[in-house]
């Protein structure tokens, strides 16, 4: 796309914010380049936005304290802070550091199944070495249950999601296997104990956690957790979207500002998690355990590449600097009409998420992804693909592959949308045909969701 293209899009965003009389239209934008922009005209005004549906919902239901979860709590945290400083607010806001591994792991000898059913899940090429990391296992142990398995099932490629429930009950007839992931639970879980003590989970103040969401397993972990650790009152959750729940969950203990499991197919179809993910981070590793130093505990970080790091912390700085500006137009937080914001916000992602302009998509699209619990095998959030790659991408071949139907390797971006950009061939059909497959896909999730929830 040209640069005038580039000019009209910036221009389309400052309208949408600035027209629709908001706390945001009187922030002084000093942005030069695209990326400043786009924090100005786009990602600052969506984090605000939810941050001050957070802390209102917060105020509604009495919650003292607000627990926001690494990684992508962090920016989250950054702007809270600012308001509840500024505003005075009686909320306090804590970060947390914790990962799907390194709270899931302790628990896994609490319940095998279940830690099977979780180590074994899909996600974007998934190999035999991303669920054996899944479960702890170190590389002799990785080698160890090689050699103990099936030939056909020794292969290190990526194992089709019609496969995913084979490969599972291989590893769990596999002793050794199953022996090593109950060990190294049991050896983690004192020390996650002792974090959640430490941090003060087991106050009586009225606490929430604040996450990007998705499942909200993490949730439901914690107040495993807790629960067996003797608090009393379980922990609810303020959130940005949830796709579904997690078994056995009361429903009104999490909270969603932009889309839930039950609403939000349209926002759902013109969203990309992993994007968000990938620009709402922190400039530190992902938590991978935890260790005891000088009487306290403290998270031990797996490694963050350089470049990316110097990105979160630009942005982290910027952001900071936008929500300050921001919050100066605030005369009362809770008088904010957050349904009338969450609509502005809603306009800007459809077309940052669902329409990105080739350059957004080359800015945006090149920053770096893992869909997995660690980060090993990262790769750009809008991978670059051929015309090919993205057509195995449309609704039909990729409807008939994930249901078995059809066999064959499907090329996946976790941006698919800003991979269309990228490649700039016939942009309006092929997202049009990927679209059509999110509706079929969130149109199946919730039916299963709302079949299950029938049930319990």
């Amino acid at each position: 796309m040209s640069k005038d293209h580039e000019t009209v899009r910036q221009r389309k965003y400052t309208e949408i914010v600035e027209m629709r009389d908001t706390v945001f239209g009187g922030v002084e934008n000093r942005g030069g380049n695209m990326l400043e922009k786009t924090v100005e005209n786009v990602l600052g005004p969506s984090i605000n936005s939810f941050i001050i549906w957070v802390l209102q919902e917060s105020r509604k239901n009495g919650i003292q304290r607000l627990y926001f979860l690494a990684r992508d709590g962090y920016l989250m945290y950054q702007c809270a802070r600012i308001y509840c400083e500024k505003q005075q607010l009686p909320i306090e806001c804590r970060y947390l550091s914790c990962s799907r591994y390194s709270v899931r792991i302790p628990l896994f000898h609490l319940d095998m199944e279940e830690a099977l059913e979780y180590v074994c899940r899909g996600g974007i090429d998934v190999t035999l070495d991303k669920i054996l990391d899944r479960a702890g296992l170190t590389c002799q142990e990785k080698a160890m249950v090689l050699e103990l398995l099936p030939a056909p099932k020794k292969n290190r490629g990526i194992i089709p999601y019609s496969e995913l429930s084979q490969v599972r009950e291989v590893l769990k007839n596999c002793q050794y296997f199953m022996d090593c992931m109950y060990q190294h639970s049991v050896e983690a879980y004192p020390l996650l104990e002792e974090y959640l003590k430490q941090e003060g989970l087991l106050e009586t103040k009225k606490s929430a956690l604040v996450d990007s969401g998705w499942v909200g397993s993490m949730q439901k972990t914690l107040n495993t957790i807790l629960g067996r650790l003797g608090r009393k009152e379980k922990l609810t959750g303020y959130y940005w979207g949830l796709y579904e729940l997690p078994r056995g969950v009361k429903r009104e203990d999490y909270f969603c500002y932009y889309f839930s499991p039950e609403k939000g197919l349209k926002e759902k179809v013109y969203f990309s998690n992993c994007l968000f993910e990938s620009i709402f981070s922190a400039p530190h590793g992902m938590t991978i355990g935890y260790e005891k130093l000088r009487g306290r505990i403290f998270p031990r970080y797996g490694e963050i590449d350089e470049q990316r790091q110097e990105f979160m912390i630009w942005l982290s700085e910027y952001i900071r600097e936008y929500t300050k500006k921001a919050v100066r137009a605030v005369t009362d937080l809770y008088q904010i009409d957050t349904v009338r914001y969450k609509k502005i916000v809603k306009e800007l992602l459809r077309l940052f998420m669902g329409y990105p302009t080739a350059s957004e998509a080359e800015l945006f699209g090149s920053l770096e992804f893992s869909d997995d619990v660690l980060d090993n095998s990262r790769q750009q959030v809008a991978v670059k693909m051929t015309e090919q790659e993205i057509r195995g991408n449309h609704v039909w071949n990729k409807a008939l592959t994930m249901l078995g139907i059809r066999k064959g390797y499907i090329k996946e971006s976790a941006w698919l949308e800003g991979s269309i950009a990228r490649l700039g061939k016939r942009e309006n059909y092929h997202w049009f045909m990927y679209r059509m497959y999110k509706y079929l896909l969130y149109i199946r999730k919730k039916y299963y969701y709302l079949k299950m929830r029938e049930k319990e």
